[in-house]
């Protein structure tokens, strides 16, 4: 949802400065967007779990692709980007 600071009563005006960390001018607008935290980071074991993981998920997709010429996987990336923003346009 989108507001316009100059619409904003005096004190949703004061929370969301004091959110944000600095004076909003009237020509402003906000968006705001709620996100669900879907589930707390991990700690400990776990986070050391889950990046070693991630780590080996990366070496198995840097495997699938060893024998593959960096210009043609630039290539790839270059020609995935261009469809991408094609798609954005």
């Amino acid at each position: 949802m989108v507001h316009n600071v100059k619409d904003l009563s005096p004190d949703q005006r004061l929370a969301i400065e004091g959110l944000v960390g600095r004076a909003l001018s009237d020509e402003e607008s906000l968006t705001i967007r709620p996100a669900r935290v879907l589930k707390d980071a991990p700690s400990g074991t776990e986070r050391t779990r889950s990046f070693r993981q991630y780590l080996d998920h990366l070496d198995t997709l840097a495997g699938r692709v060893k024998d593959v010429p960096e210009a043609e996987i630039d290539a790839a990336i270059d020609e995935a980007m261009q469809h991408v923003r094609r798609q954005a346009e």
